[in-house]
């Protein structure tokens, strides 16, 4: 599964259809923003449909969204219009976001994204370009799935460490056990603010791992 793939998927119509469903806050999110200081700016790496960046807008938060894929960002886009919306939103290659040093107050990968992020340099790349993002003391969420709570309810899905969640489909989401991602962040020089599970929307939706820490 190549980093193409992962674009591949996310141009495709179908699922620029499912993502349109999804909105609102998540429950672990709604306790992650609080940390967060009144009107900051946020960087919204793999933004999708806007679920999070409207959300944070309407809370007073200043957001930008960026996402790999060009069929995302012209839906988002003309989207956000409609809402009546002023989110700048742009597509990126994954790797390089294209803006100046000490640019934002905070960044979010929610969506369990950061498990895209296919093997140990493409993490610590993104580290490296959210630490030259952030301004000082700059707060940095992302999520993960959890890959022992996925053990014990889509053990089909799974091969190895490796999440499929859609038949037929190429795409993975690599798992996480429940220290990984506060460890990711101390190697990255990031000093954690709080690190565990989360809840979804309600407790049929199961759990996620998430990791807030400062530059």
């Amino acid at each position: 599964m190549s980093q193409n793939s992962v674009k591949q998927w996310y141009e495709a119509k179908d699922n620029v259809d499912e993502m349109r469903s999804w909105n609102d806050l998540k429950t672990w999110e709604k306790e992650v923003i609080r940390y967060f200081s009144k009107n900051a700016s946020i960087l919204n790496i793999g933004c999708g449909l806007g679920r999070e960046a409207f959300a944070l807008s309407d809370l007073g938060f200043s957001v930008v969204g960026i996402d790999i894929s060009h069929s995302v960002i012209a839906e988002v886009t003309a989207l956000a219009e409609s809402k009546g919306y002023s989110i700048p939103f742009y597509s990126y290659d994954g790797r390089h976001i294209p803006f100046n040093d000490n640019s934002f107050d905070g960044i979010i990968l929610w969506a369990q994204t950061f498990g895209l992020l296919y093997g140990v340099d493409y993490k610590q790349s993104f580290f490296s370009e959210c630490n030259r993002l952030l301004k000082k003391d700059g707060i940095l969420s992302f999520s993960g799935h959890d890959y022992e709570y996925l053990s014990d309810t889509h053990e089909l899905h799974l091969e190895g460490r490796k999440f499929f969640p859609y038949d037929s489909e190429e795409i993975y989401w690599e798992t996480f056990l429940p220290d990984e991602l506060s460890s990711y962040a101390r190697q990255n020089n990031f000093t954690i603010i709080m690190s565990g599970r989360g809840a979804i929307y309600k407790p049929e939706d199961g759990v996620i791992l998430h990791c807030l820490c400062k530059k």
